[in-house]
């Protein structure tokens, strides 16, 4: 599974954004895939914003094949003297939302074929 690498830290974290850290994500906060739209807009709360990142590190150990044992409060301490840490994070949700077969592309042809 395709995952990349954030630098924070003397940590390399392996991250993923596919759907298993968004379900994750939905369980975690009880958040809706429209939810995620707020994100863009700045709506996310810093708690959801946080989850979201965690889901995301925790579904890259997971795709590396590498143990996980931070806390949620572990990972968002990472973050405390490198918050440009934190954009670097969304951009890659935002590429992996955007890649050929990610969410983006599947819900475009989800409504296409609902069309045919």
């Amino acid at each position: 599974m395709k995952y990349e690498i954030l630098e924070i830290e003397n940590e390399k974290l392996p991250v993923r954004f596919g759907f298993n850290a968004l379900r994750k994500f939905s369980l975690k906060t009880g958040a809706t895939m429209a939810d995620l739209n707020k994100l863009a807009s700045g709506q996310m709360t810093f708690n959801d914003a946080f989850v979201l990142i965690y889901c995301g590190i925790e579904d890259g150990h997971r795709a590396a094949k590498l143990p996980f044992k931070m806390s949620v409060d572990e990972v968002t301490d990472l973050f405390d003297n490198n918050t440009e840490k934190m954009e670097e994070a969304f951009e890659m949700l935002s590429r992996a939302m955007n890649e050929p077969g990610g969410e983006k592309e599947k819900k475009s042809k989800a409504k296409l074929s609902k069309k045919n």
